[in-house]
């Protein structure tokens, strides 16, 4: 992976999970799950376990794998207060996604949340879709979401960043507190298609004291036509694009790219999510 993990800290991992909670992408990975026939699934970047979580009390057998173990700490803390059957659903991991090994294969590999995008090089990215073909079962599906890249100049970047520093209020977030988020580009190397931003976390204490956390992420967006001639390096075809979770085509104001791919040598892939 890069040579930053993300979320190094445990509050950072707290925070981030309070801020991600509601995102409405898990009915699609649910949709998804119910093509592999009950069979196991790998999800990589699974940090605090949000889409995890909700396909294992779903009744499906996942593994959880995060470079970060302080996002798997708060996964783990979630966990514990599931049922036992949940529980023996789930198998959590720290490693790398670019060199795993789990001696085992799976029916679907998932990549939720534009995770791909911590990937930082060309021989970085292939090597976590290679490790993905080891590890998929005959007939197996990989799905990756990733945000639609515009082709504007940084400025349009920070223009977007700009409009989401709206202060995010949790007011029912743990003991009455509060968060208030933005992020701000802080540098930008479009040879390399890659931008470093900050974000700043204010967590709002129901006394009223701030406490201010930052964490600086470096991502490497990526085109849809590069990423397609990614996915065949790298052993496979491509069955479905989406535009976004509600499974509508892609096209040029579409906000997602969600990839379903299988391996070139299967003669039928896994069942789309929007089948």
């Amino acid at each position: 992976m890069n040579d930053h993990s993300a979320y190094q800290t445990a509050e950072l991992a707290e925070v981030y999970d309070a801020i991600y909670a509601g995102r409405e992408d898990t009915r699609f990975w649910q949709a998804m799950a119910l093509a592999t026939a009950a069979r196991p699934i790998l999800e990589l970047g699974c940090g605090t376990g949000r889409v995890l979580l909700s396909l294992a009390r779903a009744g499906h057998e996942i593994t959880g794998v995060d470079l970060s173990e302080h996002m798997l700490d708060v996964c783990r803390a979630k966990l514990r207060r599931e049922p036992p059957a949940v529980r023996e659903r789930v198998r959590l991991l720290a490693a790398d996604m670019t060199s795993f090994e789990l001696g085992r294969r799976f029916a679907a590999i998932t990549i939720p949340f534009a995770s791909f995008q911590h990937l930082l090089t060309a021989e970085q990215q292939l090597a976590c879709l290679e490790r993905c073909r080891a590890h998929l079962l005959p007939h197996g599906a990989l799905v990756l979401d990733l945000p639609n890249p515009s082709p504007a100049p940084l400025s349009a970047v920070q223009e977007q960043l700009d409009a989401r520093a709206t202060a995010v209020e949790l007011v029912d977030w743990t003991a009455g507190r509060r968060i208030r988020w933005w992020a701000t580009v802080t540098d930008s190397r479009p040879s390399l298609q890659r931008y470093a931003f900050e974000v700043t976390y204010e967590v709002i204490g129901a006394d009223g004291t701030v406490r201010r956390l930052n964490e600086t992420l470096v991502l490497r967006y990526v085109f849809r036509y590069e990423l397609e001639h990614l996915l065949v390096r790298a052993g496979f075809r491509i069955t479905a694009l989406y535009g976004d979770y509600d499974c509508s085509p892609f096209g040029d104001a579409s906000p997602a790219m969600i990839f379903v791919a299988e391996p070139v040598d299967d003669r039928a892939g896994g069942d789309s999510a929007c089948a």
